[in-house]
């Protein structure tokens, strides 16, 4: 507190202190939890310390024992009893006289009910688990590859990227469900990716895999980290409420306990996504065509043929070939692919689609899943079951372009419904279709166009849902926004099958997105008003900053602009259209003449890579 005025400032500062230990959804969703709420669903304890300096809070009932300490760095005027949460300074300052107060709110260590798989910290002090996480954050940071480009905002989106990777570590040892040993190795020290500031710091399926791909020639101990911890998460058994079975990976892991509004979301840990366990393998099998470390590989071969199991049974509800989801549960989301939102998945229309639902692009992960794990079960020698898989993804892909396509719309049907129609609104999902290599090639001129025309670019990005759809909505959440990680995936895709024009448009706008962040940081998601309606993106209120496939993308994009994307690496084998290393430099945008990246993965080793225009 500062006086700039002339004459002394007299005024009394006053600070109240409560807390409640409501979940982080509660907060998110502002769902008041009472005093008497919280008192009723366990012991409530507050105490004052060290002449009013210290506040203790405490929360404890059979699942949970909780602690917070707020600590004043100046002695306050004690009011009231030893249970007051007010605390008073008195301030008499003259002038150009400034006064300081640090507060620091700490929490203790949780104790979660054994009966659930928990994330716990390790029995050192809690100062040395943050200090070896200081170390870690330091480590990315300083072991990054090199990056030099003759573009600012690029430059910079690179670094603030590298720091946001490391500030989403996670590095908690996580207990299987069922006790067994870990997976190839100790927890320890293991790189988990985070999904995102605030609302989502915590381990994810869809998104930790995700950003750990778009992450792989720059940090494959991401994928590693990432993949140990949902193997050990791995479904065991059938359970409704969670939506667990054998061999699905979860979509979020939280604490199960709820002070509060005890149903506002879905029981944790949950596996409510149908896309993660694709996801899994296709993460898997590109890690070795990276980092050719096929004894990582081999240590996780058990729970890659448990997730291949889970997507021929459960995935697979009705036979028909294709993955598909409904929600059984009372709790949980009623849609279960990247675009979870309630309202995501709606016909032209606007109308919401019925389930089940087998989206696009959950199909092409299949199928690039199945062909991955193909290459590696040849590496490993087993041929026959190589032979298998790669039959299977060419059946699914015949099948998909067959069933998928809309030929009046010229683009793949956002997805399927409960009675096998066309849910035809025009959506992103078509463009990480062509991610995934499971378009043909006639096809994939189309969408191309599709997705770069007015009504689906706004100028900044691909929106999630064309403008010209019944539900669309330029400030939701899936049916009109534009999402940098979903870009990054389509611009991917555009170059596997060799639109550079349609790639390199697409980064651009990317590129001047950046210029309107200060921290050149790119945010979850923003507002799908095209560049006519608003000379600059609009912020969407509740976005992620940093947010995990957000920073990914930036890593994502380079590699595009590089050639060293894993897809465009699988092009080759796969024998899908791919450009050649001789075109490379025309993903570049006009705005970047050249890139350098010392130290990037490639095809088993550390690579130097420059493109110049």
């Amino acid at each position: 507190v500062a006086n700039y005025g002339e004459t002394e400032a007299t005024f009394t500062l006053t600070l109240r202190f409560d807390a409640d230990f409501c979940h982080t959804f509660e907060a998110k969703h502002e769902v008041q939890v009472s005093k008497e709420m919280v008192r009723n669903s366990g012991v409530y304890r507050h105490a004052v310390e060290g002449g009013g300096q210290v506040h203790r809070f405490g929360f404890h009932n059979a699942s949970r024992d909780r602690e917070l300490l707020v600590r004043l760095s100046e002695r306050p005027e004690n009011l009231g009893a030893g249970g007051d949460a007010e605390r008073r300074y008195p301030l008499h300052l003259a002038p150009q006289e400034h006064w300081l107060l640090v507060i620091e709110f700490v929490t203790m260590p949780d104790t979660i009910s054994a009966a659930q798989p928990t994330i716990t910290l390790a029995a050192d002090a809690q100062q040395s688990v943050w200090e070896r996480a200081e170390r870690r954050r330091e480590q990315v940071i300083a072991e990054a590859p090199a990056f030099a480009t003759d573009s600012l905002p690029l430059r910079r989106a690179y670094a603030q990227s590298v720091a946001d990777f490391a500030a989403l570590q996670m590095s908690a040892p996580i207990a299987p469900a069922n006790g067994e040993r870990n997976p190839d190795g100790d927890a320890a020290d293991e790189f988990i990716i985070a999904a995102g500031i605030p609302w989502f710091m915590t381990l994810f399926g869809r998104d930790s895999l995700i950003a750990a791909y778009q992450a792989l020639p720059f940090f494959p101990d991401a994928a590693r980290g990432t993949l140990r911890a949902l193997a050990r998460l791995q479904g065991r058994q059938v359970d409704t409420l969670r939506v667990e079975e054998p061999g699905k990976i979860l979509h979020e892991y939280r604490s199960p306990t709820f002070i509060g509004a005890q149903h506002s979301a879905a029981v944790f840990p949950y596996y409510g996504t149908i896309d993660a366990t694709p996801l899994f393998l296709i993460l898997l099998a590109r890690l070795y065509d990276v980092t050719g470390d096929l004894a990582f590989a081999r240590a996780l071969r058990e729970p890659a043929l448990r997730a291949l199991d889970w997507m021929e049974s459960y995935g697979d509800r009705d036979g028909d070939g294709y993955i598909e989801y409904i929600r059984e549960a009372e709790a949980g989301l009623d849609n279960q692919g990247w675009k979870d939102s309630g309202d995501a998945v709606r016909y032209r229309d606007g109308r919401l689609a019925q389930a089940p639902i087998a989206l696009c692009e959950v199909q092409g992960y299949a199928y690039a899943a199945k062909l991955g794990m193909a290459g590696l079960f040849a590496a490993f020698g087993e041929m026959e079951q190589a032979s298998t898989l790669r039959a299977q993804a060419e059946a699914l892909k015949i099948r998909f372009n067959r069933d998928f396509w809309m030929v009046d719309r010229g683009c793949y049907a956002f997805g399927l419904d409960g009675e096998k129609r066309h849910i035809d609104a025009l959506t992103s999902n078509p463009g990480q279709v062509l991610w995934t290599g499971i378009a043909d090639s006639d096809k994939a001129g189309q969408v191309a166009h599709t997705l770069l025309a007015p009504d689906m670019f706004s100028g900044w990005g691909v929106r999630t849902m064309s403008a010209g759809e019944g539900g669309y909505n330029p400030v939701s959440y899936h049916c009109g926004s534009v999402w940098p990680h979903d870009n990054s995936l389509i611009v991917a895709g555009l170059a596997r099958y060799g639109f550079a024009t349609e790639a390199r448009q697409i980064l651009a706008g990317m590129l001047a997105a950046l210029e309107y962040n200060p921290e050149y940081r790119l945010p979850e998601l923003f507002a799908g008003y095209s560049q006519a309606e608003a000379p600059f993106p609009v912020e969407y209120p509740t976005a992620c900053r940093p947010q995990a496939w957000a920073a990914g993308s930036v890593f994502s994009f380079l590699a595009t602009m590089a050639q060293i994307d894993p897809s465009l690496q699988s092009a080759q084998s796969d024998k899908v259209a791919f450009m050649s290393p001789l075109a490379a430099a025309s993903l570049l945008p006009e705005s970047v003449s050249r890139i350098a990246l010392a130290g990037v993965w490639r095809h088993g080793e550390r690579v130097d890579i420059a493109v110049t225009r």
